[in-house]
């Protein structure tokens, strides 16, 4: 009988920590998308074998690179099936996988959620901690496990090149350099070392920054991932980068008030008014902000 108690106990926890694949979710438009753990055989199937197909078969592999380059030991794919990045390059990564008989086994893929309440987020959290910015996102690991190094959204060269660089060790940086520097400059400070620097990063950054949508997405995944104090840097930031754009100011002075600093809120979205006096959407935040009296 204990024996059996024992037995019974281990196969709930077995089911309990099982985590389901292949899960789907329906936007209110009625598209289908996949979320959280995934298998490459799901893609070959409806809806998404449609836009799978077409970019798997226009793609034609780099085949002299791959013969000039170890493979990753595994790696790991974070996408959404709603975005058009996804769709483009996941389809192209898989042919440049089967053109080198890599084991798709070792290929983790991870579906990511849309809108605000749980932005770019999977529903068992496996891209907590891993600094997902932008989708797709391919992460190579070594023998250990241990990154080696990660194509964000799209490739600087090619997939086949970008990739060589990073398993030979080569200089590679992503094609969203400001975004990836503040990550690592995360690991290694605190946001307070860090507002004290924030006119040196600015000036650093005004030349390399590819555009006010880079620190844009960055902080609104950590905004909606209750890294305050990091998005807030981070959408000052990109205020100051780019202090004539609408998006930047108006998502700025939107945060400030989540957070409470109504001032600052209404500072920041009277400076994009004064700037845009035409732009509809700030009137709106205006509008609404003194219905609700804040």
């Amino acid at each position: 009988m204990k024996g059996f108690i024992i037995i019974w106990l281990f196969c709930v926890s077995v089911i309990a920590n099982a985590q389901p694949i292949n899960r789907t979710f329906e936007q209110l438009n009625g598209a289908l998308h996949l979320l959280g753990k995934a298998t490459y055989s799901r893609f070959q199937q409806e809806p998404f074998n449609d836009w799978f197909y077409k970019s798997y078969a226009d793609y034609e592999a780099d085949e002299g690179t791959l013969q000039q380059l170890n493979l990753p030991d595994s790696i790991t794919i974070f996408l959404g099936t709603w975005c058009g990045d996804s769709k483009r390059e996941v389809p192209r990564f898989f042919k440049l996988l089967h053109t080198v008989d890599f084991d798709t086994a070792k290929v983790g893929i991870i579906c990511l959620n849309t809108g605000f309440q749980n932005y770019k987020q999977a529903p068992d959290r496996e891209e907590a901690g891993m600094s997902i910015h932008r989708v797709p996102t391919f992460i190579f690991h070594d023998a250990e496990k241990q990154e080696i190094g990660r194509i964000v959204e799209e490739p600087v060269v090619s997939l086949e090149k970008d990739l060589r660089a990073i398993v030979s060790g080569d200089p590679y940086n992503t094609y969203f350099p400001v975004a990836n520097d503040l990550i690592r400059k995360f690991e290694k400070f605190t946001v307070k070392d860090l507002h004290k620097e924030k006119s040196s990063l600015v000036e650093t950054y005004r030349d390399i920054s590819v555009s006010e949508y880079e620190l844009n997405t960055y902080g609104y995944v950590l905004w909606t991932s209750f890294n305050l104090m990091k998005a807030e840097l981070v959408f000052e930031l990109n205020q100051q980068l780019y202090p004539a754009a609408i998006r930047p100011i108006s998502t700025l002075a939107r945060f400030k008030a989540s957070i409470g600093k109504q001032k600052e809120a209404w500072k920041y979205l009277k400076m994009g008014i004064k700037e845009h006096p035409d732009d509809q959407s700030l009137a709106k935040i205006a509008t609404d902000w003194e219905d609700s009296g804040l």
